[in-house]
């Protein structure tokens, strides 16, 4: 088992109110990984320390606590196991996955595993850092190439499939309602306003969705629905019952945070 790569930049001078971000990179080439550091200057991330994998990060005695990782999922596919032991070992750590191009089953796999962004190589280093900066609040960040995924499965929805699970049965209409704000990234907040009801009560929704649906976060119950044929690239949900388009309440492009 090789040595963990070690990599700590000069961090430039910020005001009182910025605080530092540490960044691990795990994975990856040495060139990659010093233009990743390089796209870090500047901005309110620092690159702490580089490992060759997961496992490294995960048994580095020296590592007590890593706040935010990139990693590279093409090149760490088969050390993919070792994220969820990661994660309990550093509870707090957000995880933002590259790859070289968009693969649905690996996006949701990669979700179930952890991961919190899911990203293509071939992003631009602005939409990255905003990237990690959405991940590092806590938000899930997808490509648009799950836009142009959602858009080739269209005609399925439309004709020939049948939906794979009969939604009005499974969930109630206020819950499928609900179901239908996650996709679109809202907040409670904002699902409590649209559907005028409490927070209190979209919590509740929240809970039987991800109780019924047998997914453990808002995310997986976004991914659960389109992945079920249940939403169309602009938003709209599919009728289950009568093979129809429900159209949303706006145009807005679903799911969580897309990275351009």
């Amino acid at each position: 088992m090789g040595r963990p790569y070690f990599h700590i930049r000069e961090r430039k001078a910020m005001t009182s109110l910025d605080s530092v971000v540490d960044v691990s990179i795990i994975g990856f080439t040495s060139l990659i990984r010093e233009g990743i550091g390089k796209i870090l200057e500047g901005s309110e991330f620092a690159c702490a320390k580089c490992f060759p994998s997961c496992e490294d990060a995960l048994t580095d005695e020296q590592a007590s606590n890593l706040d935010l990782a990139i990693l590279d999922l093409a090149v760490l596919e088969g050390d993919i196991d070792n994220l969820h032991p990661l994660k309990e070992r550093f509870p707090g750590l957000r995880i933002a996955a590259l790859v070289d191009c968009f693969n649905f089953g690996q996006m949701v796999d990669a979700f179930n595993r952890g991961v919190d962004a899911y990203l293509l190589k071939e992003i631009a280093s602005d939409p990255l850092l905003g990237s990690l900066r959405l991940v590092h609040q806590g938000e899930k960040v997808m490509p648009t190439a799950l836009l142009e995924h959602l858009a080739h499965k269209r005609p399925l929805i439309e004709g020939e499939a049948e939906i794979k699970v009969e939604l009005g049965e499974l969930l109630s209409e206020r819950e499928i309602d609900t179901l239908h704000c996650l996709v679109m990234g809202y907040p409670n907040k904002v699902i409590a306003y649209r559907l005028d009801i409490s927070e209190a009560t979209v919590k509740v929704h929240v809970k039987a969705i991800l109780r019924k649906l047998m997914v453990q976060n808002r995310t997986q119950a976004a991914i659960w629905a389109v992945n079920q044929g249940l939403v169309l690239a602009n938003g709209r949900f599919a009728d289950a019952d009568a093979g129809e388009v429900v159209p949303s309440e706006d145009a807005t492009p679903p799911l969580v945070a897309m990275a351009h």
